[in-house]
């Protein structure tokens, strides 16, 4: 990753890495590398017993509601509007400077409809103007949700090959502070600063997983929870060796969902957790209190978004064969769909731990006793707590089942992005322990399996340096990819008819 790309990536801290950073999502090539033959994620490590999951019963049984929240109304078109203009970042690159900055990240695709100057920046920039008349460019929610899927740029799919494989430190450190002429130059500093102090605690271990998580969990780490003044020095502790990565979900779920987070903890309003997850340098109830004003507006927008269509054939029969099984075997954690919105449910379960199984690290580090169970205390305790709140362990921790709409887009899988393909969430015993996709050429899709194409892959810490970012490693600590066992019991044709009705979300 360049100096620019690593930088601009920070201001938004839920973001992703800016294309010319990561293996281009549109017509990538593979990365060579040794490899060796994928063998089992290991024994499942929770799960009903396969023979319970029929219409009897299954794994919902266990699941623990949560209920749906009150949220103040708001204008769709005028979120829109607010996402792609405003400044809910508060840092950036002085627009005078972005030229060569567009030159090292690469000129994105612009998104259709934008205006004055932002019609000359890609999609995940915002050009705004500073009080003092100077003009900076500020990432917005593109950067981490507008994803390219067969060739296509997709606003509300997740980004699955942003690079934070380098400490985003080495890059901020070294670069020289603006002489402050401007609001602008000012603005980069502040921003240089904050690089500075998320790298330590954000670098991943392969591309395509998301240090959203940690990038939240370190700005409230630094803040002080009732005047969100920033604190050079952490108030809380951070450890570089428990660092969590996530995978970013479609915003198209939203209107369907209880919560926000893979462990479910974001309830009540939504706005304050959002507004935290893009607050990068806003450092005063006087910054932030606007922007949650016009983030109702912006989470209207998220709710009003639909999954795309599956672009390619469908077995219309195979379909609806799977439809059957889908019905007595996933429909009670993932719901019912139907032509007709209104026919629709979603249950919004929270499954526990022992139940899913699936990697842990997220659910109990922020639960009770955990490392970094702070995150609720001071979420609640803070400014954001007046009007949404962080649940971390009530009823019990675990992780949510999420809507399926449009699940065939958005490989790779689980909350941590471990495994490639729905095939293989439904087959525990196929899963690698190491792989790595054949190349990031995002028409390169596997229609069978749905999911991005993959090889075995040595294990990390035995590949040459220069490969290790292009291996997932499912032994490394926030990686794991056991779990969620309840299509194991399938037979292959069952599972082949399910994989085609899934086509139809």
């Amino acid at each position: 990753m360049r100096p620019a790309a690593a930088l601009a990536v920070l201001m938004l801290s839920s973001a992703c890495a800016s294309d010319s950073s990561t293996a281009s999502e549109q017509g990538g090539t593979s990365e060579a590398g040794t490899s060796e033959t994928g063998t089992s994620g290991g024994e499942p490590t929770g799960g009903d017993d396969p023979e319970d999951l029929t219409c009897k019963g299954g794994p919902w049984e266990r699941g623990k509601p949560i209920a749906m929240p009150e949220l103040p109304a708001g204008d769709p078109a005028a979120g829109y509007t607010a996402l792609l203009t405003e400044d809910y970042v508060s840092c950036g690159i002085p627009w005078d400077l972005f030229g060569f900055a567009e030159g090292v990240l690469g000129v994105e695709e612009p998104l259709p409809g934008r205006a004055g100057k932002n019609a000359e920046v890609g999609h995940a920039w915002n050009v705004v103007s500073l009080s003092d008349g100077s003009e900076l460019v500020v990432s917005n929610c593109l950067q981490c949700h507008a994803g390219y899927f067969n060739g296509e740029l997709i606003v509300g799919l997740g980004k699955a090959s942003a690079d934070f494989t380098t400490s985003l430190s080495e890059f901020a450190e070294p670069l020289p502070d603006l002489p402050e002429t401007s609001e602008a130059n000012a603005s980069f500093n502040k921003f240089k600063a904050r690089a500075a102090a998320l790298g330590p605690y954000s670098t991943m271990m392969t591309i395509g997983a998301n240090p959203a998580v940690m990038f939240a969990i370190v700005l409230l780490s630094h803040r002080d929870p009732v005047t969100l003044a920033w604190s050079d020095e952490p108030l809380y502790p951070l450890s570089t060796e428990l660092v969590i990565p996530a995978d970013p979900p479609p915003w198209w779920r939203v209107g369907k969902k209880a919560s926000n987070f893979a462990n479910g903890m974001s309830r009540r309003d939504h706005r304050g957790t959002m507004v935290l997850a893009s607050s990068l340098c806003t450092d005063s109830v006087d910054e932030a209190g606007p922007v949650v004003d016009y983030f109702a507006d912006i989470q209207a927008y998220l709710a009003s978004i639909e999954a795309p269509s599956y672009p390619f054939a469908i077995d219309e029969a195979l379909a609806a064969d799977g439809a059957e099984i889908f019905e007595c075997n996933c429909a009670g954690c993932h719901g019912t769909y139907a032509v007709d919105d209104a026919a629709e449910s979603f249950p919004n379960l929270l499954i526990p731990l022992d139940v899913i199984g699936t990697d842990p690290s997220f659910a109990t580090l922020s639960a009770e006793g955990g490392f970094y169970h702070h995150l609720r205390e001071w979420f609640n305790e803070s400014f954001y707590g007046m009007f949404s709140e962080v649940v971390t362990d009530d009823p019990t921790p675990g992780y949510t089942a999420p809507p399926l709409d449009g699940v065939w887009a958005t490989a790779p899988y689980f909350h941590n992005g471990s495994v490639p393909s729905i095939a293989l969430v439904l087959d525990s015993a196929a899963r690698p322990t190491t792989w790595r996709r054949l190349d990031y050429d995002s028409t390169n899709f596997d229609e069978a399996a749905l999911g991005w194409p993959w090889e075995p892959a040595t294990a990390w810490a035995d590949a040459p340096a220069s490969e290790r970012k292009f291996i997932y490693d499912t032994s490394l600590f926030g990686y794991g990819n056991g779990g969620h066992t309840f299509g194991d019991h399938l037979d292959d044709g069952e599972r082949r008819a399910l994989l085609e009705y899934l086509k139809t979300l």
